[in-house]
């Protein structure tokens, strides 16, 4: 079973935790939202309280297939004050290919500033690109390698389809899309 680490902070971005979480809830995915902060509830970017499973200090992060980092400005916490074992995690696996990287909107300059997206095509919110000009490609969903990122709250859904489709397999997150109602692409 895939297993997910979806890591949040007060002031994450609603969309870019809510919607991934859901659609990979739906491919039967093991997902877990884990707080970098020192409490479960949390309150996001647009107002939405959210209690997460567990606080990361409890978690093992070597456990999960996949982590995923949302934007929003709490992306500005996953650093090595707020968050020292997320950023340790990070520079320890930063070439484990069997561990896929997903991040969304501002979120994708954690793993830039990390030196993980050398080589790798990537994206993330307009302007955001500074610690990975060399890789970046302005489009609304990129996969390459084992990354895959998008660039704001609009791309969510093709997004969390994409991983379903490189992290399952294209036929399951096909058949979301359908009872979705979703005619974009992924």
């Amino acid at each position: 079973m895939f297993r997910i680490a979806v890591i949040v902070a007060n002031k994450s971005e609603d969309i870019e935790v809510i919607t991934p979480v859901d659609i990979w809830r739906r491919a039967g995915f093991f997902v877990r939202i884990i707080s970098v902060e020192k409490k479960k509830n949390l309150i996001l970017n647009r107002g939405t309280r959210i209690v997460c499973d567990d606080v990361i200090i409890n978690e093992n992060l070597s456990k999960y297939n996949g982590i995923y980092l949302p934007g929003g400005e709490g992306y500005k916490n996953f650093n090595d004050v707020d968050a020292p074992k997320l950023i340790s995690f990070l520079k320890h696996n930063a070439k484990n290919k069997k561990i896929t990287y997903m991040a969304a909107c501002a979120a994708t300059q954690v793993y830039g500033c990390l030196e993980m997206l050398e080589g790798v095509k990537a994206t993330c919110y307009p302007g955001c690109e500074a610690s990975f000009k060399k890789s970046y490609v302005n489009k609304p969903v990129v996969a390459d390698k084992n990354f895959i990122t998008a660039n704001g709250p609009s791309a969510m859904i093709e997004f969390a389809l994409t991983v379903v489709k490189k992290c399952l397999n294209e036929k399951i997150a096909k058949e979301i899309a359908v009872h979705m109602l979703y005619k974009g692409k992924f």
